[in-house]
């Protein structure tokens, strides 16, 4: 009798699930057009808007923006400042500290990205020992990258190829500091 009642709600069953599925993807793609709409307007309401949203899906969607504006530094229309990189720091950490693959290189790459973009004023800062009278942001962003290295060093030897690869390469830089 179980096992009748199981197969006549396995179609009930599938079908709230791709509701749940359809309403999920509906809402992030709500996001996303709201992120889209701001990431063109203001890039301190974008990351306002990302940080309140509070998604991995979400979240993740974005990073490739960001990290091309990291990239391209003050050559972008938009340029994303140093306080903003600091204040999306938390969801890096989260990503760098997931198990999914996607997650953990999306966050390597971002970490160099970021490396490289603030690489003299890092520098900087890590040879004089936090002793100058810095940038707030500068300060944090240097603190929160210092305590990833770790992290990375163990993502250096991960299962994954792409990866282990990234990490390697942010690691490098990391140990520079």
């Amino acid at each position: 009798l179980s096992r009748r009642m199981i197969r006549n709600d396995l179609p009930t069953n599938i079908a709230v699930q791709h509701t749940e599925v359809a309403n999920k993807l509906s809402r992030r793609l709500i996001q996303l057009r709201a992120a889209r709409t701001l990431w063109h307007k203001d890039m301190n309401q974008f990351m306002d808007h990302i940080l309140r949203v509070n998604d991995d899906g979400l979240s993740y969607d974005v990073f490739p923006w960001i990290i091309g504006r990291v990239r391209k530094g003050e050559k972008s229309s938009q340029p994303v400042s140093m306080g903003a990189c600091q204040e999306f720091m938390p969801v890096v950490l989260r990503f760098l500290h997931s198990d999914r693959d996607e997650h953990l290189h999306i966050a390597l790459v971002m970490v160099q990205s970021l490396l490289e973009r603030f690489w003299d004023q890092l520098l900087q800062m890590s040879r004089n020992h936090l002793t100058s009278c810095q940038s707030g942001n500068l300060e944090s962003l240097y603190m929160i990258l210092v305590t990833t290295v770790e992290r990375v060093r163990q993502l250096c030897s991960w299962k994954s190829a792409e990866v282990a690869k990234e990490a390697a390469s942010a690691y490098t830089l990391l140990e520079k500091l």
